[in-house]
């Protein structure tokens, strides 16, 4: 496949899973979680759509650095199947969260996330240490998710 076309699909993916999580949220989510008690340190809504546009494309950059590789061994072709994977995580955190109202799924759900994202780094770390790096701020921000999940799940 021409690396022009990988580089154009790993954007669409990574920005077209965050946008089908969101196909199935609660339309009602703007009352629900209004109403809820939040963990100090919760951002505003704005400062969360910020922070997920950058950490998408880093995310998207990532995949497009491994999938662009000269070479596509065994590695390279398993980190790939195991992005996609950890973008399905990604669309169910939000699923679980605003569609179900459930912040305990969702927590558990993040924990999954982040291993598998942990494992990516580790992994991208023998293929190129640039998907490595781009991987880390999506990795902290999953730290921050599961405290603000876990948090909403207590307090509420």
């Amino acid at each position: 496949m021409d690396p022009f076309i990988r580089v154009g699909m790993a954007f669409l993916a990574t920005l077209g899973a965050g946008l089908v999580g969101y196909l199935f949220v609660d339309t009602r989510v703007s009352s629900w979680y209004a109403g809820l008690a939040k963990p100090p340190l919760t951002p505003t809504d704005l400062v969360v759509i910020i922070v997920s546009l950058v950490l998408y494309f880093l995310m998207a950059l990532a995949l497009a650095i491994v999938w662009t590789k000269k070479q596509q061994s065994e590695q390279t072709r398993a980190w790939v199947r195991f992005y996609f994977l950890q973008l399905l995580l990604n669309a169910a955190w939000t699923v679980f969260f605003f569609g179900l109202h459930s912040a305990l799924v969702a927590f558990v759900d993040v924990l999954f996330l982040g291993f598998t994202v942990l494992s990516l780094i580790a992994s991208a770390w023998g293929i190129d240490r640039r998907a490595a790096h781009l991987m880390l701020p999506y990795l902290a921000w999953i730290f921050f998710a599961a405290y603000l999940s876990l948090g909403i799940w207590w307090l509420n």
